[in-house]
């Protein structure tokens, strides 16, 4: 489903622009107002959000997981050819 990756998309992008809005503030000097820990906030609650977004979307079967060691599929050792 192209829309679960677009929401994904959006949520990492929004969290990588509150980590430069917070370097920005730290080199402006402006991180006694509490503007930079406010941003960092905001990435760590984004970054949640992508998280529990895809845990989320396995359990309505959105996205499937996949097996990741190439020597197996679906927990079963492949069989090679020769």
């Amino acid at each position: 489903m192209w829309w679960v990756k677009l929401i994904i998309l959006v949520l990492l992008v929004a969290a990588v622009a509150a980590l430069a809005r917070a370097l920005m503030s730290l080199v402006r000097g402006e991180g006694k107002d509490g503007k930079t820990m406010r941003a960092l906030a905001w990435r760590v609650g984004f970054s949640a959000a992508v998280f529990l977004f895809i845990l989320l979307s396995m359990m309505m079967g959105w996205i499937q997981p996949h097996d990741v060691n190439p020597g197996q599929r679906y927990g079963e050792p492949i069989e090679q050819g020769e």
